[in-house]
């Protein structure tokens, strides 16, 4: 079977974040989901927490 990778960045992406990890977890195999987040202050990483996947926290975005 295929293994499948995807990474997500993600910096204060509540509003999206929980439809997108949705649709992908309905890929089903085996799929390793990766949110690599660049220091939100929005609740992005307590969804990411909820859908139990990897989560890489970042220093502040260069933006900042």
């Amino acid at each position: 079977m295929l293994n499948i990778s995807v990474i997500i960045p993600t910096l204060n992406e509540e509003k999206y974040l929980a439809n997108l990890l949705t649709q992908l977890k309905q890929f089903g195999g085996n799929l390793e989901i990766i949110i690599s987040d660049g220091n939100s202050t929005d609740g992005t990483l307590e969804i990411a927490e909820s859908f139990n996947v990897k989560i890489v926290k970042g220093k502040k975005s260069r933006g900042e």
